[in-house]
């Protein structure tokens, strides 16, 4: 039987043994163990918080405002469009009758054929501001042209006409007749690029003094002629 004495001993030795305090050098370290690890959590809270309030009142670097498209960058100013002239038309249109010309008599001071302001008759002319008088269609009829002003006037077509009244005769502007053979002329170019006008076999010419258009001249003159472009003929 175990003495009771002995047993309370054993008891007793056993709670001494558990309630012992380690030494004060232990109890320290495990101290500072313990509050550098609350140290430690509170640092990284903290952290997550002062994370957690930038992320959510600053904006990202990849949410950065689009820039805005509204406003070009600055550049070089492109030169303004300056619109090439148009280029004068060549013999082929001017002879197919889609251009309207001047006919203007070289060596003259620039005067072209114009029909005259108070008659019928056609002279050149220095006169500006004539333009609804001076400018014609040189429209092909076969081997031939019918010379139209190009201006209709309120009796419809004019077109160059010679009229044998009194020698050696006269051009006229006369309304137009696909019958007339006094309204048909040949064109040829000669070797210093300008023109003659022929009706029939005589030249038609500009007489000294007058200027006046006529088709027959018992002298051996020749006038030629340029024909200045004005742009396209109308309908």
């Amino acid at each position: 039987m175990v003495d009771p004495h002995d047993h309370l001993t054993a008891i007793a030795d056993r709670v001494q043994r558990v309630t012992t305090l380690p030494a004060a050098q232990t109890l320290r370290r495990r101290g500072d163990q313990r509050r550098r690890r609350r140290a430690a959590g509170y640092g990284l809270a903290l952290s997550v918080l002062l994370l957690a309030a930038a992320t959510t009142l600053l904006p990202g670097r990849d949410q950065a405002a689009p820039p805005d498209r509204t406003v070009e960058p600055a550049g070089p100013v492109p030169p303004p469009v300056v619109a090439a002239p148009t280029a004068s038309a060549g013999p082929e249109e001017i002879l197919a009758g889609r251009r309207q010309v001047l006919i203007v008599v070289p060596g003259m001071g620039g005067a072209a054929l114009a029909i005259g302001p108070d008659d019928d008759r056609v002279r050149a002319t220095t006169e500006r501001g004539v333009d609804d008088r001076a400018l014609w269609v040189l429209r092909p009829e076969g081997d031939r042209f019918r010379i139209v002003l190009a201006t209709p006037g309120g009796t419809g077509e004019a077109c160059m006409t010679v009229v044998h009244d009194a020698a050696p005769g006269s051009v006229r502007g006369r309304a137009c007749d696909p019958a007339a053979q006094t309204q048909l002329f040949t064109i040829e170019r000669v070797a210093d690029g300008s023109w003659s006008i022929f009706h029939g076999r005589r030249y038609v010419q500009v007489v000294d003094g007058t200027n006046a258009l006529v088709p027959d001249l018992p002298e051996a003159l020749t006038t030629t002629y340029e024909f200045q472009d004005r742009g396209p003929a109308g309908a």
